[in-house]
């Protein structure tokens, strides 16, 4: 016997229906034709595709407008365009601004250094030391308090001023977080550290992600370095007599090699430093080519604070930005890129762009 309701489209609430709405539009950089939220937004979409129901359904959409207008969340009326043939016509549709969704950044004030502006537009408040410090100490005694009806907004207090001026609250400092290893690991980085200390060969089996197989490798180790929670090798391998960086956790097995033609000499100009302070798509010494992205706050916001890339545009008023890499190994350029979805926009080059877009269909196809 079938249960009731099997089979039905589940049914959601207000507030969840208002949560897909604002994550819908906030997805969007451009103004959103109406006819396109509703039949794209859970639970409009339900009842848009029976035509009876579609009055109602852009009834319901404007009682939902205007109770989020009520709440502080402005829905705002902007043209859009649809394509029809060769041609674009305006219709009615809708934006929400980014930038309303976030509170001023707090920055700290140094009397003893000269101001400057930086690359955002976004709204700031400037607290002095003395301000912050007296403005932690009463969050704190009021978090001490326990049952104080403004305990909540004391612990939101506390969690931005961490975030945005971190170490200013105790405990709250920033951790270095590495990835976890598999149980071979120690022991392909003890062949590699004594190959590197021996100055002896390492024959090991890797992974080469660009290529998807597993390959023997005979590889000089000149140095071993941590970065961004990964451990890298900068090596030079014996079959292509060239330079290369090789992660350790592709690496499956490490032996240091015996024998005679098994040592080797590290070159008087090669410098660990050179690769330290580098982004993973730095990690070679490929020539660079220049990749310009288009991201969008907070991705934006994050990166410039990283120092990843160079501001190629003016930040817009919704905090994106322009920016422009030096790619010398696209595949760990494209993974950095794939989580931030539709808020990276790879603009060029083009082969770069193409090869961002199979990797995503790639990965929803496995989704799938």
């Amino acid at each position: 016997m079938r249960p009731s309701g099997a089979g039905r489209p589940r049914r959601v609430s207000k507030a969840e229906r208002w949560l897909n709405l604002l994550a819908f539009l906030l997805d969007r950089r451009s103004p959103v034709p109406r006819e396109e939220i509703l039949s794209q937004v859970d639970d409009y979409k339900r009842d848009w595709r029976d035509k009876a129901k579609r009055e109602s359904v852009r009834r319901k959409f404007e009682r939902d407008k205007q109770e989020l207008k009520a709440l502080g969340i402005a829905i705002e009326p902007q043209p859009a365009k649809v394509e029809a043939g060769h041609t674009s016509m305006p219709v009615d549709g809708y934006q929400l601004h980014t930038r309303d969704f976030y509170l001023p950044y707090l920055t700290l004030v140094d009397p003893r250094r000269v101001q400057t502006p930086g690359p955002y537009t976004l709204e700031r408040i400037a607290v002095s030391s003395a301000e912050q410090d007296i403005l932690r100490r009463a969050a704190e005694r009021v978090l001490a308090l326990g049952s104080s009806p403004l305990w909540p907004s004391a612990a939101s207090a506390l969690r931005k001023l961490s975030f945005d001026l971190p170490g200013v609250v105790p405990g709250e400092e920033e951790h270095s977080i590495t990835a976890p290893v598999a149980a071979g690991f120690p022991r392909v980085f003890e062949a590699l550290r004594d190959g590197l200390e021996r100055r002896t060969a390492v024959r090991c089996r890797y992974y080469s992600i660009g290529r998807d197989a597993e390959e023997d490798r005979v590889i000089e180790p000149f140095g071993l370095m941590l970065c961004w929670g990964h451990w890298y090798c900068i090596a030079r391998a014996r079959e292509r007599d060239a330079l290369r960086v090789f992660r350790l956790d592709r690496m499956r097995t490490a032996v240091v090699q015996e024998g005679a033609g098994s040592g080797f000499t590290v070159p008087p100009d090669f410098q660990l430093s050179r690769y330290l302070n580098r982004s993973p798509w730095e990690l070679s010494d490929a020539p660079p080519v220049p990749a310009r992205v288009r991201l969008a706050f907070p991705h934006s916001r994050w990166t410039i604070a990283e120092g990843l890339g160079r501001v190629v545009e003016a930040v817009d008023g919704e905090g994106g930005a322009l920016l422009e890499f030096d790619v010398r190994a696209p595949d760990a350029f494209l993974r950095w890129l794939l989580p931030f979805g539709s808020q990276a926009d790879l603009l060029e080059p083009a082969d770069l762009r193409a090869a961002l877009a199979g990797l995503r269909a790639r990965v929803l196809a496995l989704y799938r």
